[in-house]
């Protein structure tokens, strides 16, 4: 079993963090160094069980597209799209090669406490639980051509946890702190405005993903965000202004809206005739014009409404 490391933390604000490291890419090398015939019970040990708490909610959720035939943790562990047990060995090895060399699983924890730090939550009245964070060798399949060379993603969309996936490149290497900052303003921003499915709007969640990016770019720069948010054009921007002033306050599931209509057949929703990750731009747009025109930092923003922010954003209400 991979024992966590954690992190006491004692925050600017005199508040107190806890980071609990679960060092999965130690349990991934483990398995891809086994002998054949141990490698399933050693990633059974070693990473299903310790990625137990990022996929025992799964087993519920309404959004799971289908789940394991069988009640296997490491059946249950594979669709977090971490590295299957056939990838290449050699290239799976080289890849962990990569990430110890960037020393990432440091670096995104020391972008977390940066990113605490300056937030201050115990100002605004949070108190955090204890944030158990990993980092893991994906699937290949977390690729897709909408995504260039990213290949890199993170969920930190339930306060306490916060989990990153990649097939580290130089590409993304550089960049997996300022996702590691925007996970960590998840857990922060959602304990301010939480995410409940039955009241969750398309507004929330543009602005939730908008600050986080905002967020990410106050502390790395605009040139460390992913590709998501920067690959739209102003025009495609501008021409989809109209459809998300219309649903802000529409409820529902509002994935649509964010992913766009690539992701509608894999995640079982209806296609919108959107643009691939269409919300990430709107979103930072959203926010940058705010913050622009008020003067307010993303920090401070992160303790506003959101309705606030999409209301006074000049640029959404544009044309």
């Amino acid at each position: 079993m991979t024992t966590p490391s954690t992190v006491h933390h004692r925050t600017a604000d005199g508040g107190t963090v806890d980071i609990e490291i679960v060092d999965v890419l130690a349990g991934q090398r483990a398995t891809f160094e086994a002998l054949p015939d141990e490698t399933e019970t050693v990633a059974r040990e070693r990473v299903a069980e310790p990625l137990r708490p990022w996929w025992e909610p799964m087993r519920n959720s309404p959004w799971l597209p289908a789940k394991p035939e069988t009640d296997d943790p490491l059946a249950y562990a594979m669709l977090l799209q971490i590295a299957p047990l056939d990838m290449d060995r050699t290239e799976a090895l080289a890849y962990l090669d990569r990430f110890a060399e960037a020393k990432s699983l440091d670096a995104c924890a020391d972008a977390m406490v940066q990113a605490f730090d300056v937030l201050e939550p115990a100002t605004h009245g949070i108190t955090l639980p204890a944030i158990r964070y990993t980092l893991a060798l994906a699937s290949a399949a977390i690729r897709h051509e909408r995504d260039g060379n990213a290949a890199y993603t993170g969920f930190g969309g339930n306060p306490g946890q916060i989990m990153m996936l990649a097939l580290p490149s130089a590409y993304n290497l550089p960049r997996l702190p300022a996702m590691a900052s925007h996970e960590a303003h998840h857990n922060v921003r959602l304990s301010v405005e939480p995410w409940d499915p039955a009241t969750i709007t398309v507004g929330q969640y543009i602005v939730l993903e908008g600050l986080a990016e905002a967020f990410a770019a106050e502390l790395h720069g605009e040139d460390r965000l992913g590709p998501w948010t920067l690959m739209h054009t102003e025009a495609t921007l501008a021409a989809q202004r109209p459809v998300f002033r219309d649903v802000l306050e529409q409820g529902g599931d509002p994935r649509p809206y964010m992913f766009g209509d690539w992701a509608a057949a894999e995640f079982h929703y209806e296609a919108k005739g959107l643009p691939d990750y269409i919300g990430y731009g709107m979103g930072y747009r959203v926010v940058r014009s705010y913050l622009d025109a008020t003067g307010t930092s993303a920090v401070a923003a992160t303790y506003l409404p959101w309705r606030e922010i999409a209301t006074n954003s000049p640029w959404l209400h544009e044309g």
